[in-house]
């Protein structure tokens, strides 16, 4: 750091590791797709520069499109997931083991 040579090395470090990432096939396929916008441009939690991360569920989504939408959508679509009535075929809280039945009279 005080020789002025760590900047330059991790600059080589990042350009290698990014241009790896964007020509490998399998790396490649860990990017994300902004959903708010649906630009088909994969996009990556490394460019710092263009992107932003939500903290609630690690989503990637442009850094003007992320600041656009309030709250993030993946976050939401989770959240009603989660408040979903159970179904006929799910676990009843109040006695494990056994299922509810839709019909009382049955």
């Amino acid at each position: 750091v005080i020789d002025g040579k760590l900047a330059p090395f991790l600059s080589k470090v990042i350009k290698f590791a990014s241009s790896h990432v964007f020509s490998c096939s399998l790396c490649r396929e860990k990017g994300f797709i902004c959903e708010l916008c649906q630009n088909r441009q994969v996009i990556y939690p490394f460019q710092e520069n263009v992107t932003r991360r939500c903290d609630g569920c690690g989503a990637v989504f442009h850094a003007e499109c992320r600041q656009k939408a309030q709250p993030c959508p993946r976050c939401v679509r989770r959240e009603l997931h989660h408040k979903r009535p159970s179904s006929f075929w799910s676990p009843d809280d109040d006695s494990p083991g056994c299922f509810h039945l839709p019909y009382q009279d049955t």
